[in-house]
């Protein structure tokens, strides 16, 4: 296990939630981290602000992850202000129980795969594009347990965009070996979030619950330690860490 001392940590969609846990976990770990939102500047700054109050190195950095004409921008200041990107956390999803009700078909599926896959993939591509000329890098990518079953009509986009981050981590591992770059899957069961309560009633939470053997969510701290496992291990690539207390599923 390698030390993640002095390394960049770009954390997408870390502005709350499991993203912000993540950030806090890599600046313990002695990183510098980059925390990210799409808008949500008082947000990001807040968890910024939090990582330097305890001692870490943190800067707060707003920007859309499937805006394709400001990514090479993006990730070009980045290399300039802190030399690159050394790990990158594709976080960044659109929640699946904010759909607005007036939305069609068709256009939540593209706003998913927009942000959810599209995203993942662009941000991906520019961080690869860097960390090769350095000869080390991590992509981690934040996928779910609903990745692998089979979804409700209400879930099936979600589900479909998680999957294919499946691919992007095999595909980026398979061409970031000869780079040492790795590439991995985290694919978390539930997670007990602070808007946890805003998206299931306590019917569907205890219906969800039912599900897992050990009778819990999983704590954000607890899936912030898979990510910076996959980080600090330079022998795990194009592989997936399911941590979903006993919800064993294959796709």
């Amino acid at each position: 296990m390698s030390s993640l001392e002095g390394k960049v940590a770009l954390v997408t969609g870390s502005s709350q939630g499991l993203g912000r846990m993540i950030a806090l976990q890599f600046a313990r770990e002695g990183c510098t981290v980059i925390v990210n939102a799409a808008s949500n500047v008082e947000k990001v700054k807040a968890v910024a602000d939090e990582i330097k109050s305890a001692g870490g190195k943190a800067f707060s950095k707003v920007f859309d992850v499937s805006d394709e004409k400001s990514l090479a921008r993006v990730f070009d200041e980045l290399q300039g202000d802190f030399g690159g990107v050394d790990i990158l956390v594709n976080n960044a999803r659109i929640d699946p129980f904010e759909r607005k009700p007036e939305m069609s078909e068709g256009e939540w599926w593209d706003q998913i795969m927009t942000v959810n896959l599209k995203g993942a993939f662009l941000c991906s591509l520019e961080f690869f594009k860097r960390a090769k000329e350095r000869r080390w890098g991590r992509i981690i990518n934040v996928s779910s347990v609903r990745s692998f079953l089979p979804a409700e009509t209400t879930m099936i986009a979600y589900g479909v965009s998680k999957l294919g981050m499946h691919g992007l981590t095999r595909s980026f591992a398979q061409n970031g070996a000869p780079f040492n770059i790795t590439a991995n899957t985290v694919a978390p069961g539930m997670i007990v979030t602070e808007n946890i309560d805003k998206r299931l009633t306590p019917e569907m939470k205890e219906k969800e619950t039912a599900k897992i053997p050990l009778g819990r969510g999983a704590t954000c701290e607890e899936v912030a330690d898979a990510v910076v496992f996959a980080a600090k291990n330079g022998y795990i690539t194009g592989e997936t860490i399911n941590i979903n207390g006993g919800m064993h599923y294959a796709p």
